[in-house]
């Protein structure tokens, strides 16, 4: 317990035993009502009291608190040796250190406003957000005050966050660099020109007072001057540098930025008077190191010779371009695969789009993805998925041509920008190269899978009227291939056409789907032998406000696409369940509910807990509910598929294959999926009066999978004689308009009564 708080509880008990033994004193020795009254209204104001004097103790300990606060951060000012000022963003506080008082001589008293102050020395005459979000956040900005003394004064700032405190002021330090004396050095130039001459070759000593390097250039003069400090910096040994001698001493990678400054100012140092400009690169210093330097500068004229003089300050930032480094590695660069990320690539992308229309040029943009990507992330582990988004980065990158770039932009999403040769086929051929090097991937915990890429492209700058839109028209083509693994598209008009119907429609099904517009219907199933209905299969309908019908042909691809397929199945879950066990306390015979599943629904890791959970919800037996899963669905990664059957049937939930015969149509999977239905595909129920073939498969079917204790049942049966063909092939159930076609819940309700009554067996 703090002192404080010791001390506050130790006064209560205090107060309350007296109080208390007060009142029972006077019980005990029969004092008058009167006493007791006076007493109560003395404990009701001492408590008045008491609470008044920890408000005031408590606001006290909270000033104690922000005063050693604003010590804390005053002393880090005041022992800082460059100017430095401590201020927050409202504007309520203000100190300066020595250094800066003396610079400005502005002195801060009671009276002083530091709503004033402070903008002063930023050159405004009031600071608003976006001003401070400049000083804390721009680099190399000149600010000029004037000090009561008339001095002008120019000033770079570096000003950083240091803390926000209880009272939500955000606090900032600023220390300031002054460019005066720096400035003063300009005015200088004249008189060192006078002793200056191509022949003499000696600069002034003039120069010698600066604590920076020092560099001169005489228009015509073959020779560079740097000062002593400079000469110290760059381990030079003479008075003087010839312009080969110091490009020999530039960092290779920063050649073409050297001669463009030397070509500028040998072509147009005239360009140069009466303003400052910067170079910045990296030259070999003293140490044997390639280290970055700033050469802030400007020129002069002559007054006697006319002749222009360059000169200005050299100063060693390499801590400074570190801490840049760093930051645009976080910025610009992926953490996992260590290649550039989508903000690298958008601002690249956007220099490269304005080029190829000054040059006339192309290029091609292809995005891709992993195939599958989530069960790998899911069943593996996201350090087995990292490792394959590494060895990806790696195929990307060496298909890399001149001029070309790659990048992570999102997820399992890779960008590449290939110079266009002329050859069409270029991408195509590209990202078939990749595939090949990723199937390689496929070894240790992958060594079962197949690893594939999808990827879609388009023309820069044909395809898009900016960077971004041939981006967008790119992942446009790999999101129309979506549905086929290893697909590659390139962008047409027409499907950009297709992509904005669907994002419309996408946009309209994200509003059904949170605000529950969406409704259910039910198709029955009825076993062949006896006429009952044993099941019903949920069936979500969009019906618009119009009362136009949205086809699930149309929605639930976009709903697969976009990721709201998790949402739609949740809600046919839950409203499957409601309407379940509504029928069961109206008194209506058990159903099996069957429910479809999308692959991104059901290869999640917690698949099982959501449907129990959502069962226990709604007092359901799990045998009460059948999942379904298309043919594809199932066999897409065999392994996970069959851990995850495993954990449903273990919980008594039935699985149904549906569509079966339409993807692999492969028996032997019966053997090892642990379904409890297979449902025949209607294109078999269509030919079985004609085909004699289709016939045999059918009753083989019904004969394997009745031997493995499955069930089986027909989709799409339409007329007596498809069902009494079933029946006499062996298959248990059937559904189709032959019984019946989707209906709302009341008149599946309506169904279900009077098939009690009134069963018919074809």
């Amino acid at each position: 317990m703090k002192p404080k708080e010791s001390k506050v509880s130790i006064i209560a008990l205090v107060y309350s035993i007296v109080t208390i033994y007060i009142i029972v004193y006077a019980l005990f020795h029969q004092t008058n009502t009167d006493l007791i009254y006076i007493i109560l209204i003395a404990y009701a104001l001492g408590s008045v009291i008491l609470s008044v004097w920890l408000v005031l103790d408590s606001q006290r300990t909270a000033r104690h608190k922000k005063e050693a606060a604003q010590k804390r951060l005053s002393y880090l000012a005041q022992n800082l040796s460059a100017p430095a000022m401590l201020w927050n963003d409202s504007f309520t506080s203000i100190v300066l250190n020595d250094a800066l008082k003396n610079l400005s001589e502005v002195k801060i008293g009671d009276d002083t406003d530091p709503k004033l102050v402070i903008p002063f020395f930023f050159g405004k005459k009031e600071m608003k957000d976006e001003d401070i979000h400049e000083v804390v956040t721009q680099k190399n900005l000149e600010y000029h005050f004037t000090t009561s003394s008339g001095r002008n004064r120019e000033m770079i700032w570096n000003t950083s966050t240091i803390e926000t405190d209880e009272e939500n002021l955000t606090w900032f330090i600023s220390i300031g660099m002054d460019l005066t004396d720096q400035r003063f050095m300009a005015s200088q130039l004249e008189s060192a020109a006078k002793k200056l001459t191509v022949s003499e070759g000696r600069h002034n000593l003039t120069m010698e007072l600066m604590d920076v390097g020092i560099l001169l250039v005489e228009q015509g003069n073959p020779k560079l001057f740097p000062s002593d400090k400079l000469q110290a910096m760059l381990g030079l040994k003479a008075d003087y540098i010839t312009i080969p001698e110091l490009r020999e001493r530039v960092f290779p990678p920063d050649m073409v930025v050297f001669d463009s400054h030397v070509r500028n100012l040998k072509n147009h140092m005239i360009d140069y008077i009466g303003k400052t400009s910067v170079l910045e690169l990296r030259l070999l210093a003293a140490d044997g190191q390639y280290r970055w330097f700033s050469y802030r500068y400007k020129a002069k004229e002559h007054a006697d010779t006319g002749r222009l003089i360059v000169g200005g300050s050299v100063i060693d930032i390499s801590n400074d371009k570190e801490k840049d480094a760093r930051i645009l590695k976080y910025a610009y660069e992926d953490s996992v695969t260590g290649i550039p990320n989508r903000n690298r690539l958008m601002l690249m992308g956007r220099d490269l789009y304005q080029s190829t229309i000054e040059l006339k040029s192309s290029y091609w943009v292809i995005v891709m993805d992993i195939d599958r990507f989530h069960l790998i992330n899911d069943t593996c582990g996201y350090a087995v998925g990292n490792e394959l988004l590494k060895s990806f980065a790696d195929a990307v990158n060496s298909q890399l041509n001149y001029g070309g770039f790659a990048a992570r932009i999102s997820g399992d999403n890779f960008a590449l920008i290939l110079r266009d040769t002329g050859e069409d086929t270029l991408p195509e051929k590209t990202v078939e190269k990749i595939q090949r090097l990723l199937a390689t991937k496929a070894v240790g915990v992958l060594a079962n899978r197949s690893l594939t890429c999808s990827a879609g492209y388009a023309k820069l700058p044909a395809d898009g009227e900016s960077f971004e839109q041939v981006m967008e028209h790119a992942e446009f083509a790999l999101s129309s291939g979506e549905n086929a693994l290893g697909s590659i598209k390139r962008y047409t008009s027409a499907m950009h056409d297709s992509i904005i119907r669907e994002s419309y429609l996408e946009a309209q099904l994200s509003d059904a789907v949170m605000n529950n517009s969406l409704v259910l219907y039910y198709q029955p199933k009825v076993a062949l032998e006896t006429g009952q209905v044993i099941g019903l299969e949920a069936l979500v309908r969009w019906i618009l406000p119009s009362g136009k019908v949205i086809s699930p042909g149309v929605f639930i691809p976009i709903a697969e696409k976009s990721q709201l397929i998790t949402h739609l199945t949740r809600y046919v879950l839950r409203e499957a369940c409601r309407q379940l066990r509504e029928w069961q306390l109206q008194g209506l015979p058990e159903v099996v509910m069957s429910i479809n599943y999308s692959s991104t629904d059901f290869y999640q890791e917690n698949i099982c807990e959501q449907i129990m959970a959502m069962l226990q919800k709604y007092q359901l037996n799990p045998r009460l509910l059948e999942i379904e899963l298309t043919e594809s669905l199932a066999l897409r990664d065999i392994d996970v598929t069959v851990d995850r059957m495993n954990d449903l049937r273990k919980a008594g939930i039935c699985i149904a294959m549906d569509d079966f015969g339409t993807g692999y149509s492969s028996l032997s999977y019966i053997q090892r999926l642990p379904f409890t239905m297979i449902k025949l595909d209607q294109s078999f129920v269509a030919h079985m009066e004609t085909d004699p073939v289709v016939q045999e498969i059918v009753f083989a079917v019904a004969r394997i999978a009745r031997a493995k204790h499955i069930y089986t049942i027909a989709e799409g049966v339409e007329n007596a004689a498809q069902a009494r063909l079933l029946r006499v092939a062996g298959c248990d159930y059937a559904q189709g308009f032959l019984y019946g076609q989707p209906m709302t819940a009341k008149e599946t309700e309506q169904y279900i009564r009077s098939n009690q009554q009134n069963r018919k067996v074809y």
